[in-house]
């Protein structure tokens, strides 16, 4: 009898963690056992897949290699605007999509101010008040509107930030005029390169050489397993690349210009002579030692340190304060098999020979790993580190009294803190903030490294034109 019930909580906690992203505490692993729980093929990242670490990085230009051919460039003409880069951000809840729409361009187009067409833009819709046939057209509206078709993604989010606040049941849009900045626009339906012309990857590539930066916006459906692979193969032939984004809901409508999809990836890559700074802001905090990842199997941990991982991290678990012992428990792997910052996952089930089985990610044998607990109070404090180096970061441009002469985007779970955005604009409120509440967030945590799919983090780019 006790085997039946130990086995079937560990199936419960296995189901929650699939469906809800909930994590197991210390108590509920230790119940777990060593029975093991129904096989999990985790399709894609959810709200349990968290990050932690240093959080904050800077464009870092290096030698990018050459890629393979396909998709849609846009070149800024310079000469017929200003040189200035600007930024708006808008939002609206007009009872029609179209109404809406109008609104947040209207808006925005006066942010940027007259004689600045957009270069890119981001729209995100959420909520039930608009119908399916108007969504399907929105992308291709809102660049009418423009009237200068900018490269446009977006997506249908659980909520999102534009304006002066957020909303969950609405439209918001934020865009970029950036002269001098090249845009091309690509859609993924696997791990390999988008198939670009030929001519858009000698610029990319060269890009590098010359000092530049790309700017990559990457939107990609709950259901895209090739999420992180993708992420480094554009940043192995771009190294000079920075990639923010998220993981959206499976199934909800991604916007790639006119037109709309459901699966895969959809992204902007924007290239030009300016700068962007990212800041994570972490929800969960590491506890216990810093271990090897000595054996592994798909996405078990089956040996730590060269024992059976579940006792050892039992053991970690049972030296925490009482006060931790009570938090969600996730396993963290160090990024690029550092000793951090680690990318967390959720512990879904134990084994019967003593391995964890983590959500879905490619784990590799000699990786740093380390536990960590979703720490609300932690995670506040740590906030406010983070909010001060986006300050920072603006500052690096001489007019930031102009008020939009520095842009942000944030990517922030769901089911996390939602003050963050908030919390910005309070401390830089000539900034434009504008971006998506989201399954999983999108960034790198190191320092001219690629990006990952995080959790329960707010991943916070900032824009800025060099000097």
């Amino acid at each position: 009898m006790l085997r039946r019930v130990l086995l079937a909580r560990a199936r419960a906690a296995t189901a929650s963690a699939r469906a809800s992203a909930t994590t197991l505490t210390p108590s509920s692993l230790a119940r777990a056992g060593a029975h093991r729980a129904a096989s999990t093929s985790a399709t894609a990242r959810g709200d349990g897949e968290e990050a932690t670490g240093a959080g904050s990085t800077r464009t870092q230009p290096r030698a990018a290699t050459a890629a393979t051919p396909r998709a849609t460039t846009a070149t800024d003409d310079a000469t017929s605007m200003m040189s200035a880069f600007a930024f708006a951000t808008a939002a609206s809840r007009a009872p029609t999509l179209r109404d809406a729409l109008r609104e947040c361009v209207e808006e925005v187009s006066r942010g940027l101010g007259p004689g600045r067409r957009a270069t890119w833009a981001q729209l995100y819709v959420s909520g039930a008040m608009y119908d399916e046939e108007a969504i399907a057209e929105a992308g291709k509206m809102t660049r009418e509107m423009f009237g200068s078709s900018p490269a446009l993604v977006g997506a249908m989010v659980r909520g999102s930030m534009g304006g002066a606040g957020q909303t969950i049941e609405g439209v918001t849009l934020t865009a970029a005029a950036m002269p001098g900045t090249q845009t091309t626009t690509f859609r993924a339906t696997s791990s390999s390169l988008p198939s670009l012309d030929d001519r858009c990857w000698r610029e990319l590539a060269t890009s590098a050489e010359e000092g530049l930066t790309v700017g990559v916006t990457v939107l990609a459906d709950a259901a895209f397993e090739d999420v992180d692979k993708l992420l480094e193969r554009l940043h192995v032939a771009m190294p000079n690349s920075v990639a923010v984004g998220g993981v959206v809901d499976g199934g909800a409508v991604m916007f790639l210009n006119d037109d709309i999809v459901r699966h895969g990836a959809v992204a902007t890559l924007v290239s030009g002579d300016f700068d962007i700074d990212t800041h994570v802001a972490h929800g969960a905090r590491p506890v216990g030692p810093v271990m090897s990842l000595t054996h592994a199997q798909d996405n078990a941990v089956l040996e730590l340190d060269d024992v059976p991982a579940h006792p050892l991290l039992l053991e970690t678990l049972e030296s925490l304060p009482e006060t931790s012992k009570v938090l969600p428990v996730m396993l963290g792997l160090g990024v690029n098999g550092t000793k951090g910052p680690f990318v967390c996952r959720d512990i879904l089930s134990v084994g019967e020979t003593g391995g964890v089985e983590v959500a879905s990610m490619a784990l590799r044998e000699g990786a740093a790993v380390q536990l960590h607990v979703r720490d609300n109070s932690w995670a506040v404090e740590q906030a406010r580190g983070v909010i001060e180096k986006c300050v920072n970061s603006a500052k690096k441009i001489r007019d930031l009294h102009a008020k939009n002469s520095v842009g942000a985007t944030i990517f922030a779970c769901a089911n996390a803190n939602r003050m963050h955005a908030s919390d910005f604009r309070e401390s830089l409120p000539s900034t434009p903030l504008g971006g998506a509440y989201v399954r999983s967030e999108i960034a790198p945590l190191v320092e001219g490294g690629a990006s990952s799919v995080l959790s329960h983090t707010s991943a916070i780019a900032i824009y800025r034109e060099r000097e």
